[in-house]
């Protein structure tokens, strides 16, 4: 059954101007705040409910259990006011020049039925005002935060103990786990919207600081002593050309950039991708192979 909620136009005097109440949309899904209080919350106000079909012409959308003032039925949601929030009408705004941009920027609407309306002047808070829900690309970030991804955990033939010599190959690897190369998938969610967003690492380049650098699409194998001199087979440099006497500390810094790309499903259409680059670092010593003549 399609129920239909209608509002009579009040004329809200605020600032001895007048704000006539405009006619309230319908929802496409319901909201419910930490108190309890529920409210239906539309993606595009004024064209009905997505999910139902309904048109500019309010001939679709469903309506929820409702929203109420002192015992009156009221609308839930009504185009340039917001979303009810069990006093008052709540919209969110961008934010002022030079205000900050995270969090969230709210007017408040109240008197709207029963005494004389005003408005806050917009005001921020950390977490969503009761039934202004956060976009669904702030909540992929949410979800991304979760992760606690990291940059590699390298490992290298040579070990940062011991040492390489000139024209001898390196191993290169990063040893797996869910924060270091993936799968992962976290979901952050709020009464009425949840996305869930997964980051798998896509590649780590690999730069050994004297310049070179090298791209490997997997994690890199483990070096192992019966390996003896043989190449990485998946992510290895095939040796410096001089010895690390002359940098900084008498090491080479290495450096390995993972690129993670993480994409995000919040269904009803509402996708996105992104990609996230962390790094770690480690040193390796480099010596010279002495030859001895007699």
């Amino acid at each position: 059954m399609l129920i239909r909620r209608t509002l009579v136009a009040a004329t809200l005097a605020i600032g001895g101007s007048s704000l006539v109440a405009p006619r309230p949309a319908y929802a496409d899904y319901e909201h419910c705040d930490a108190l309890g209080n529920c409210y239906w919350v539309v993606e595009r106000p004024g064209t009905g409910g997505g999910r139902n079909g309904g048109g500019g012409n309010n001939t679709g959308g469903g309506a929820g259990k409702g929203c109420s003032y002192e015992g009156q039925t009221v609308p839930c949601v009504v185009d340039g006011l917001g979303v009810w929030d069990g006093s008052c009408y709540v919209d969110r705004v961008p934010p002022p020049p030079g205000g900050r941009t995270d969090g969230y920027w709210s007017i408040r609407t109240c008197g709207v039925f029963g005494g004389v309306a005003s408005q806050t002047p917009a005001t921020w808070s950390a977490d969503p005002p009761a039934g202004i829900l956060p976009s669904y690309q702030e909540l992929a970030q949410r979800a991304i935060a979760q992760m606690n991804l990291d940059g590699p955990n390298i490992g290298t033939a040579p070990q940062t103990d011991g040492a390489g010599l000139v024209g001898l190959p390196i191993w290169l690897w990063n040893a797996v786990g869910p924060s270091t190369w993936g799968t992962i998938t976290r979901t952050a969610a709020v009464p009425g919207r949840a996305v869930t967003a997964t980051a798998r690492a896509e590649k780590i380049v690999w730069s050994m600081g004297d310049g070179q650098s090298v791209t490997c699409t997997t994690p890199g194998t483990p070096y192992q002593p019966s390996y003896g001199n043989r190449k990485s087979p998946d992510c290895g440099y095939d040796g410096y050309s001089r010895p690390s006497t002359a940098q900084a500390g008498g090491r080479y810094t290495v450096t390995a950039t993972t690129s993670w790309l993480v994409t995000w499903n919040g269904g009803g259409g509402n996708t996105g991708s992104q990609t996230v680059d962390l790094s770690s670092t480690t040193t390796i010593d480099i010596d010279e192979l002495q030859v001895i003549t007699s």
